[in-house]
């Protein structure tokens, strides 16, 4: 995978979502790369991403290597990264018992994780959403892809006050974190294979770190949630996450459905006969 979007200096303001078709893609390579790889751990923030809505500080860095930390004096003892650390993840059973051993506990006895968000763009700081285990499968599971984030980031060695978004670069086997850069090439590539847009086109621009958040919003939207609902899953205050509802395939099937009302064509046989002058007006059309 290669950026090579040089030549368009100027981001579209529009941000495209993640479709089904590009999941379907990306579930494909996540299959056969290791656990610890880059392309796994993409995929399983996608897939957290999807019911938390994560703004690009929330998650990754600018740098391999630094991040954004919190500057301000009120901020006290706690940690000051600005991504998700692995603290910020909370497992219980489904009872409501809290699993502090995430490594002797079996997956399908951790049913909810709770994330806090310890600093929010709206400064709506220290907020916590719990979030479900899917009972059907481990894709796209809110519970499964954060055990894997936590593990991973264990296993990687990251220590407790760095971002979890991290995975083992072969080259040089250390750990290193996912950076914005990485992540829309990831997405831009993706969508070159899967809608056969040329490499280096202007049309790959509007995938990036933003469109984790756009397609929690427009994943919402389809399943007919209320703005509310919404707004208060993924954490914003105003109407403003109504310019990410897309006008995507999904919408103008909807949009056909709603008004077709379930008509079929009209058929010879309810037709009534042609009148004289209709005639003349159809074989002049012939």
């Amino acid at each position: 995978m290669t950026n090579a979007i040089k030549k368009y200096e100027v981001v579209p303001k529009r941000k495209e979502m993640i479709s089904d078709s590009m999941f379907h893609y990306i579930e494909n390579l996540a299959s056969r790369a290791s656990e610890d790889s880059l392309v796994r751990s993409i995929a399983d923030w996608i897939a957290l991403g999807c019911y938390t809505g994560f703004r690009k500080s929330e998650w990754c860095s600018d740098h391999h290597e630094s991040f954004d930390t919190i500057d301000d004096p009120n901020w006290g003892d706690r940690q000051p990264a600005v991504p998700v650390i692995a603290q910020d993840f909370r497992f219980s059973t489904a009872t409501g018992r809290r699993v502090h051993n995430v490594d002797s506990t079996p997956d399908n006895d951790i049913t909810f994780t709770t994330l806090c968000f310890r600093k929010q763009k709206n400064n709506d700081n220290g907020q916590t959403l719990t979030y479900r285990r899917r009972g059907d499968s481990s894709w796209m599971c809110p519970t499964q892809a954060s055990l894997n984030i936590v593990r991973r980031a264990k296993r990687l060695g990251t220590p407790s006050n760095c971002p979890a978004a991290v995975y083992l670069d072969p080259p040089t086997g250390k750990r290193r974190q996912i950076t914005a850069a990485q992540f829309a090439i990831f997405l831009r590539h993706v969508a070159h294979k899967v809608f056969d847009i040329p490499t280096g086109h202007k049309d790959l621009l509007p995938w990036s770190c933003h469109s984790i958040r756009v397609t929690a919003a427009n994943l919402l939207h389809r399943a007919r949630f209320s703005d509310s609902y919404i707004k208060n899953r993924l954490r914003w205050r105003s109407d403003t996450f109504l310019m990410y509802l897309r006008n995507t395939f999904y919408t103008a099937d909807q949009h056909t459905k709603a008004i077709t009302l379930g008509l079929d064509p009209p058929t010879r046989r309810c037709a009534r006969p042609l009148e004289p002058h209709e005639e003349l007006l159809c074989a002049s059309a012939a």
